[in-house]
């Protein structure tokens, strides 16, 4: 499949560099949830050698992104290869809960890790393989099989999965709350 650039009414830039970026039409509209059809946007900035800053509307607080040092950058901030995989769990939790609810799951608590290994497949680096390992601690017993088919549904109906060209592939622990330890938050190091 080819990328494909259009533009209509759209501000473009010239990088330093000499490429055109699109910047996007501003009167885009977010369509009802009966069209079946939504639109979301992000927004970068480059700021310096390998740095830029993104944003979107209504999101809390920037994020900056920088190439990996796997790829020569110099690594230091989220690499748009992080954020893939930050996607993919993050749409994971939020169809979990959305399929948990419906089912009647109490959980007490969810957490996931994603790692994911890059290729070089027919000419070009791509993901090939993610592996996701949700950990969902239930209250009782009694939660294991609905827990089991809002699994069975976070996996086939998550949108990320969907629109990755990656197989996917989960490791899911179901354990009751007794079993887990509790463990301080990590100290952040600026």
């Amino acid at each position: 499949m080819r990328t494909r650039i259009t533009t209509s009414n759209n501000l473009c830039h010239t990088s330093p560099s000499g490429i055109r970026v699109i910047l996007g039409n501003k009167n885009i509209r977010m369509t009802n949830k009966s069209d079946k059809t939504f639109l979301f946007e992000a927004n970068l900035n480059w700021l310096a050698e390998d740095r830029g800053i993104m944003y979107a509307h209504g999101a809390n607080g920037p994020i900056y992104v920088t190439t990996p040092a796997q790829f020569g950058g110099s690594g230091k901030e989220w690499s748009p290869e992080h954020l893939l995989l930050s996607a993919e769990i993050g749409c994971d939790m939020s169809t979990f809960i959305s399929f948990a609810k419906k089912t009647g799951v109490d959980f007490s608590h969810l957490e996931c890790t994603a790692t994911g290994q890059v290729e070089l497949a027919e000419g070009r680096f791509r993901f090939t393989h993610i592996n996701v390992y949700p950990k969902i601690y239930i209250t009782g017993e009694s939660m294991r099989e609905n827990t089991n088919k809002a699994i069975e549904k976070t996996a086939r109906y998550c949108l990320i999965s969907n629109s990755i060209n990656a197989s996917i592939i989960y490791h899911t622990q179901i354990l009751i709350e007794k079993q887990r330890i509790k463990v301080e938050k990590p100290a952040i190091v600026c």
